[in-house]
């Protein structure tokens, strides 16, 4: 039997009070590699639990940004809560919140008194439009920003009006950036003993994931173009396929596969300049061709001249990809309450989640309640009068 990695964030405490899907995807990647992160949560509980289908007290959303993480459920509203909440935020090594601004500092749990409590805090705040400034009291989720920032003006239906993309691809690529600059500021405070306040937005991680549609943007000056043809989606007679065509000695190998070689004579398509000034035209011809045959016979013919494809698939088809799992992209999770097991896709560049030990799952409300109070030096009546007033709530099978 292998010997579980010890993980490099082995003893790293991190308390997180953060809720939804950015701030527990930041917290997730540092649980990967090995921290203690111990969710703060309500005695209803986080309401990314009850975001579309759910299952024995979890949503998909909850399962995959929370597993691994200890459930401490807290009243903040309650005297005691807060002074709980701030005892084992103030020994912490990270703390991460997703609240709108101003509103940690009014529960007494704000970045100036704990890090004035713990200089070498390193403090995490995911809001929608930063911590300061005319919009920052907004509210904002991934399809406001989507918005906002400009991202659905990118995908339009055929009637030109633009579309929300259908995933929370804001929130999930906001939790990567604020993940990076957290494991950052952590490593400078290893270094140099410094601890720090990090504002990640969403609207700022929004901008960022686009930084090369907005430079093409200025590029363009308002003349829109695509950066190669024949690029997207084609139709099959049975399916769909994936192409890129992005060099003239590709589109060449194009024409051979089509059987129409004259294609990549044509002084209409022999260059890049020429394909994109004449899209219309060449994309027309390519379609008709590609409704002639089926998915797999086109499949053979792109791969055997070394074409950029790929089918389009479904979600079943990806996850029965034994290349997949063999690979290490996907691993399989037992969430109590939940039937069957769910893929768990790992974390680029690995270890393999799998590779520190068994995989964990995601908790339920307040499932650790009592273990993170009594590690704070709480005996069992103290824990008991906590839950007897309400500041505290545990899960008891």
């Amino acid at each position: 039997m292998t010997t579980p990695l010890t993980p490099p964030l082995d003893g790293i405490r991190v308390v997180d009070f953060a809720t939804g899907i950015a701030g527990p995807h930041a917290s997730l990647l540092l649980a990967h590699h090995g921290a203690d992160v111990i969710k703060i949560e309500t005695p209803q509980g986080d309401w990314s639990r009850r975001l579309g289908v759910s299952a024995g007290g979890q949503s998909p959303f909850s399962t995959y940004y929370n597993r691994g993480k200890r459930s401490l459920a807290l009243d903040l509203k309650h005297a005691e809560g807060r002074r709980v909440a701030f005892e084992l935020a103030r020994d912490a090594d990270i703390v991460i919140e997703s609240f709108r601004p101003g509103v940690m500092q009014r529960l007494g749990l704000g970045q100036a008194a704990l890090r004035a409590a713990n200089p070498k805090l390193v403090y995490l705040s995911v809001s929608g439009f930063g911590q300061d400034g005319p919009l920052a009291q907004l509210p904002a989720t991934d399809t406001v920003i989507q918005g906002y920032a400009g991202l659905m003006s990118l995908n339009r239906d055929a009637a030109n009006a633009p579309q929300r993309f259908p995933m929370i691809l804001v929130d999930v690529v906001s939790g990567l950036y604020a993940g990076q600059a957290t494991l950052a500021a952590f490593i400078r405070r290893l270094r140099f003993g410094h601890g720090a306040h990090l504002d990640c937005s969403l609207m700022q991680s929004a901008l960022a994931m686009q930084a090369p549609a907005l430079v093409k943007h200025e590029f363009e000056r308002g003349r829109p173009t695509v950066m190669y043809v024949p690029l997207g989606v084609l139709a099959t007679r049975d399916g769909f396929l994936s192409i890129s065509v992005n060099q003239d000695a590709h589109f060449v190998a194009l024409g051979r596969a089509l059987r129409r070689e004259e294609l990549s004579t044509d002084p209409r398509f022999r260059e890049l300049s020429g394909r994109i000034a004449h899209e219309a035209v060449l994309m027309d011809i390519i379609r008709a061709e590609f409704l002639r045959e089926t998915t797999d016979e086109w499949c053979r013919r792109l791969e055997a001249e070394e074409i950029l494809h790929a089918r389009i698939r479904h979600y079943d088809e990806v996850l029965h990809d034994g290349e997949l799992v063999r690979s290490g992209a996907l691993d399989w999770l037992q969430q109590p309450g939940v039937d069957g097991l769910l893929p768990i896709p790992n974390i680029p560049g690995g270890p393999r989640a799998g590779d520190y030990g068994r995989l964990k799952a995601a908790p339920h409300v307040g499932e650790h309640s009592e273990e993170v109070l009594r590690g704070m030096g709480m005996d069992a009546a103290q824990v008991q009068a906590l839950v007897d007033s309400g500041a505290v709530a545990v899960h008891r099978p």
